[in-house]
């Protein structure tokens, strides 16, 4: 169990870090960007890498029920159409407001639903670990919101913040559409495990075959965000980014990020299959979690915190609640 949680350690590193490739991508527009990450990171590398691992791989999906293949497809393709909520949001109401209204839902629903879906309750001590484990999560994740929150209010009485407005509610509900879809992802990836239980049964280890949950899952993700992506390409004229000057550079970045975006699932997946019966379940509270903890690491090496004293303080202790969260989260899982 230990090797579990120290590749979902890795998936972390990778899901919190891959954000930084999302920045500075001239001479691409959003789309342009968007178009090759898409096809890179949700299309060709979970394909290409589970091919790897198991070559017969089509054949358990083929074996698959249709309506199970289905709810995973169509619950990626919720998540895909968050992802873009996700972006709205934060023209709406920030990135620190939207990162934790998002990932607080994403935590607690994408782990704790699967649960009732498929009836593997755990037994009541366990589980009410798991339950105080879900809510040291939640109030860590509101504790660095309200960081952000502060910080805000800081640079808008100095006249260098935006202003938000009558934005908040509209971009809170945006928001928590978007956490809905991003807890989508993992309900769909659990569903898909019954595909993967196929492929155990006829031999292929459970670390490997977890990743062919992600090609059933995402290929919905991936009609909603490429579909979006090359609707706005046509619509502003931006796939001439494509051959403008320097271009190369941008299409490094696109492939990069891809890369590091889906290596995080893909670990992810692993951990799952080595964490036992809670995988799914704890593996997403931790994912989500740790996640924001080195995302937040970034943002303070990057010097987005310096000169926000308060704010940067509430920042730190909400990452130390969420260290706390993720201990008891593993209590809870060897308790299983």
């Amino acid at each position: 169990m230990i090797y579990g949680f120290l590749i979902l350690l890795l998936a972390c590193c990778f899901q919190g870090s891959f954000g930084l490739g999302m920045k500075k991508y001239q001479p691409f527009s959003w789309e342009a960007f968007w178009a090759v990450f898409s096809v890179v990171g949700i299309l060709i590398i979970p394909v290409a890498w589970t091919w790897i691992e198991v070559p017969g791989f089509m054949g358990y999906i083929r074996q698959t029920p249709a309506d199970v293949l289905g709810i995973a497809a169509f619950c990626g393709f919720l998540w895909g159409i968050s992802s873009i909520l996700f972006g709205k949001a934060i023209d709406s109401i920030g990135v620190s407001l939207t990162y934790g209204v998002n990932m607080g839902i994403s935590a607690s629903l994408g782990s704790l639903i699967p649960l009732f879906i498929f009836g593997n309750l755990p037994a009541a001590g366990p589980f009410t670990v798991l339950l105080a484990g879900t809510a040291i999560m939640l109030a860590g994740v509101a504790v660095i919101t309200k960081a952000g929150l502060v910080k805000e209010q800081i640079l808008a009485a100095s006249g260098t913040g935006t202003s938000h407005g009558g934005k908040l509610s509209t971009g809170l509900i945006i928001a928590s559409v978007a956490g809905l879809g991003s807890a989508a992802m993992n309900i769909g990836f659990s569903y898909a495990n019954q595909t993967v239980d196929l492929a155990v049964a006829d031999g292929t280890a459970k670390i490997s075959a977890s990743l062919i949950g992600w090609v059933i899952t995402l290929s919905g993700g991936f009609i909603a965000n490429f579909a979006y992506a090359v609707w706005l390409l046509v619509k502003n004229g931006t796939y001439r980014d494509y051959v403008a000057k320097g271009a190369v550079k941008a299409y490094l970045k696109a492939l990069l990020t891809a890369a590091v975006w889906f290596l995080a699932l893909g670990f992810y997946a692993k951990a799952t299959a080595l964490l036992g019966p809670l995988g799914s379940v704890v593996g997403w509270l931790a994912f989500n979690g740790l996640s924001l903890i080195i995302s937040n690491a970034w943002g303070l090496k990057d010097g987005e915190w310096r000169g926000f004293a308060l704010p940067k303080k509430l920042l730190l202790w909400g990452n130390v609640i969420l260290i706390l969260s993720w201990v008891v989260v593993g209590v809870a899982n060897s308790l299983a």
